[in-house]
């Protein structure tokens, strides 16, 4: 033979995982052709059973544990369950004792379904606890403000309801958003997905208030309009940071220039929206006097000269930012060359 076994067997794992060059790959294969020993070798190195039913049983091992697992969290919730029962009996006891109807019995028992919220269902759920938690945590909240509003005979339920809805998901909608969207094609979409959540419930919110407290022309465009504006640089944020092509100094550079003169117009912007209404407050970029510099003397010009120095301060770093950047990529194509 023209290669020894020897060589040909330490060469067989490279040509069963086919990451030989071929140049080995014929001398192998011209040898086990003609070599029974090296060849009933590469039989059995090419051979997946012994694996796949390690793999199997590995997995299956892993499956009773977790179903054994579960069953004991099933069960340890379902007694917590129980054991939140005992006050809620009591109450309906005692309700009933004392010749009240089934008043405040359903705040109690509302109350409990939100702490069972906290304390059961994370051993009840078998998958995404967390975001069961939220959501049923959430959704005790509003039943417990719907019955107190409702045996306090108040009308302040939609306004509570809304805020309450708005507060936690500001900070615990991408919990609930991100496992949804990985089971969905929605999943490149999770960030623009929460701010929408969020932003319908700001709307909502602003609009049960105003509903509440019958407000006028001068409510629903001050309301309107400085939310707007504020929301509106959120979606940009959004657009460009999860679906901007470049890289990621290209970006903040963007951004960086973008929120400079954002709060630099912001004033001019606002007063020219609600100047019908008589909200305006002439404070903005009208008032510049960079000769009277930074004199606390007029709050106008002060006012003024610290907004075009903030335009000017950010548009300048923001401008360093992408062109580093640009230069970045343009170094990185270059290298990929």
């Amino acid at each position: 033979m023209k290669y020894d076994c020897d060589i040909i067997q330490d060469l067989l794992p490279l040509y069963q995982d086919k990451i030989c060059s071929g140049k080995s790959r014929a001398i192998v294969e011209e040898h086990i052709s003609g070599c029974t020993v090296c060849r009933k070798m590469a039989e059995q190195m090419g051979d997946n059973t012994v694996e796949e039913k390690l793999t199997w049983e590995k997995n299956n091992v892993i499956h009773k544990h977790q179903t054994l697992v579960n069953r004991k969290t099933t069960t340890i919730g379902m007694a917590m369950a129980g054991i939140l029962m005992i006050p809620v009996l009591v109450c309906l006891i005692c309700n009933l004792a004392i010749g009240h109807a089934l008043d405040w019995f359903f705040i109690v028992l509302t109350a409990m379904l939100l702490v069972a919220s906290l304390i059961v269902v994370p051993f009840i759920a078998v998958t995404k606890r967390l975001m069961w938690v939220i959501v049923t945590a959430t959704a005790s909240l509003i039943l417990l403000l719907l019955t107190c509003c409702i045996y306090t005979r108040g009308t302040w339920f939609f306004v509570a309801s809304s805020g309450s809805i708005l507060g936690i998901s500001v900070f615990f909608a991408p919990f609930v958003i991100v496992p949804l969207s990985r089971e969905t094609k929605l999943e490149r979409h999770r960030a623009a997905l929460t701010v929408l959540w969020d932003t319908i419930w700001l709307y909502l919110l602003l609009t049960t208030c105003g509903m509440y407290i019958h407000g006028d022309k001068r409510y629903w465009y001050l309301a309107m309009t400085i939310s707007t504006y504020i929301v509106v640089l959120v979606w940009i944020y959004v657009l460009v940071i999860d679906y901007g092509k470049r890289n990621g100094q290209i970006k903040a550079g963007i951004l960086v220039a973008l929120s400079g003169i954002w709060l630099g117009v912001a004033n001019d912007v606002l007063n020219f929206f609600l100047a019908p209404v008589g909200a305006a407050d002439g404070h903005g970029l009208g008032g510049l006097d960079l000769g009277r510099g930074f004199s606390v003397d007029d709050i106008t010009v002060l006012n003024a000269n610290l907004l075009f120095v903030i335009i000017v301060v950010s548009v300048c770093v923001g401008g360093m930012m992408v062109c580093h950047g640009i230069v970045k990529e343009k170094m990185e194509h270059e290298s990929e060359k």
